[in-house]
């Protein structure tokens, strides 16, 4: 210290800094194994268990879906919760919160549950609780907080590990099923997995600010001389402006978007659920169910990345125009199909375009309403949004016992999909009141 101190008085410049090594990728890798462990192990394994419990209880599909339901609405009303906490205490902390619960949850499932109102309790109140409270939401802030130039490009890498963990999961745990004989062993598994996720979480680092950093490892403030790297550039749009809530719901985008979103988050909520069960009734064994239903999830996973990186380079409007209608020609595959190979093609085209939305939506969102004001947007979202998608598992469900079949279900779904590809090829930026009147 004294050396470099005489160095100074006598004129001589003081030795480089060292660069600190850029922490976004640390915390994208992090979030990556938390969304393969939390998610991929309970979110993904509802398809491989649920089934399991229907049959093992001889539960009708409608009651034991209402479970599932009450678990969106729970979720949405959950929000805005999510979102204070976030802005109160960072995303660690959230997202401890959440595993915690979601631990809970697991474990009272195994011990508890004998009947079917235990399980609409446990999964509906408390699981769509800690959903809300270690959901995506955590995840796509810390990204939109680290990253600008390749925000869709890392949304996709993250997302793509609960993808991830959802395949790796469905053999797994149906295999663990058959070994010890009972649908709790497989839950078991699945919170060993959040074990792992909540140790993974105590390393995030909430913001750049934090360990003095800045988003893309780019500082604003360096000069010319120090900066031989200039500042990366979006290739997309990016608001200016970061928009009120009122402000948000003065635009058309905006109803485009909820549209969009009610429609992807429906279609794969209802294929989750009943995916499993509607391929058992046309005919399909457990071990082709289970893999159909593997391959719409590592679909899902594949097209996450991909989404995101195009997503960085192209207008969202058109990616997402041209998603939605491989989802609605892939959706009736689904639906017209009963041999192995077809029905695992429309699988896996459903699947790439599911997980390609799950990238591209937290990205268009903050793309067209501004990053600061990311979290507050979705946690009024969530609220409108998830009633509307919780119908799919318990409508789907009564459908079933009131006609015998998901042909309904199925329609439904389509008239969606054809709405929603409409309001894909009508999003627009919108345009905020202050650039306007800039103008």
């Amino acid at each position: 210290m004294k050396g470099i101190e005489a160095d100074i008085d006598k004129g001589m410049p003081s030795p480089p800094l060292r660069r600190q090594k850029f922490y976004g990728w640390n915390n994208a890798a992090l979030l990556f194994f938390i969304q393969f462990a939390a998610s991929g192990f309970v979110y993904f394994a509802y398809a491989a268990i649920f089934p399991a419990m229907v049959e093992a209880m001889s539960w009708n599909r409608g009651d034991a879906s209402i479970a599932h339901s009450l678990s969106f609405l729970v979720l949405g009303l959950s929000y805005p919760l999510t979102a204070w906490l976030i802005g109160k205490r960072g995303v660690r902390f959230t997202l401890t919160v959440g595993l915690v619960l979601m631990l809970a949850s697991l474990l009272m499932t195994v011990f508890f549950v004998t009947q079917i109102w235990h399980w609409t309790l446990i999964w509906g109140i408390f699981m769509g609780a800690a959903n809300a409270l270690a959901g995506p939401l955590c995840g796509q802030t810390v990204v939109i907080n680290w990253f600008n130039a390749k925000r869709a490009t890392v949304l996709g890498i993250i997302l793509t590990g609960s993808a991830a963990g959802g395949f790796f999961a469905q053999p797994i745990l149906i295999r663990v099923m058959e070994i010890f004989g009972s649908w709790q062993s497989g839950w078991l598994v699945s919170a060993s997995a959040v074990v792992g996720a909540l140790l993974l979480t105590q390393f995030i680092v909430n913001r750049p600010g934090d360990i003095g950093q800045h988003p893309d490892n780019f500082d604003p403030h360096a000069t010319r001389a120090d900066s031989n790297k200039p500042a990366p550039k979006p290739r997309t749009y990016r608001s200016a402006q970061n928009w009120t809530v009122g402000e948000v719901f003065s635009t058309r985008a905006v109803y485009f978007i909820m549209i969009i979103s009610v429609t992807y988050l429906g279609i794969g909520t209802f294929l989750l659920t009943h995916g499993s069960l509607y391929l058992s009734d046309i005919g399909i064994s457990k071990i082709q169910t289970a893999s159909i239903v593997s391959i719409f999830i590592i679909g899902s996973g594949l097209g996450r990345m991909p989404a995101g990186w195009l997503g960085d380079r192209f207008e969202l409007r058109w990616l997402m125009a041209a998603m939605m209608a491989m989802m609605l020609a892939s959706f009736i595959m689904l639906w017209a199909l009963d041999s192995l190979i077809g029905l695992g093609f429309a699988a896996f085209l459903l699947g790439l375009c599911y997980g390609g939305f799950f990238a591209l939506s937290p990205a268009l969102t903050s793309n067209f309403f501004g990053q600061e004001s990311f979290a507050k947007i979705n946690s009024v979202f969530a609220p409108l949004l998830l009633p509307f998608v919780a119908t799919a598992p318990a409508g789907a469900g009564y459908i079933f016992d009131i006609y015998g079949n998901y042909d309904l279900a199925f329609l439904i779904g389509s008239i969606l999909l054809g709405l929603s590809l409409i309001a894909a090829i009508c999003l627009t930026p919108p345009e905020h009141k202050t650039a306007t009147e800039g103008a």
